[in-house]
């Protein structure tokens, strides 16, 4: 299942990119360089790369250009929902 994929490294990837998504040109881009969300998050770069292709290829996060990355629907979703049940968790 994919939500496997969001239990530990890469949901924290998808939320830091979330967090820091800006607006360039009416489109929400995602200004940080994979050296910068190595140092964020406390991973290699090698292992950002993975994930980033990883996630990729599941629909998750596209690249735009060199370097410049967007969050697609799909990650958006799992974002915002795993937020949600946070909170909802929290109330409990």
């Amino acid at each position: 299942m994919l939500i496997d994929l969001f239990t530990t490294d890469n949901f924290k990837l998808l939320y830091l990119l979330y967090e820091n998504q800006s607006v360039v040109l009416d489109k929400k881009v995602i200004p940080l360089t994979q050296s910068e969300i190595s140092e964020a998050l406390g991973m290699s770069k090698a292992k950002i790369n993975t994930m980033f292709t990883s996630l990729q290829e599941c629909g998750f996060i596209s690249q735009e250009a060199r370097g410049k990355y967007c969050l697609l629907e799909k990650g958006i979703l799992v974002v915002e929902n795993l937020k949600k049940l946070e909170i909802r968790l929290n109330r409990g």
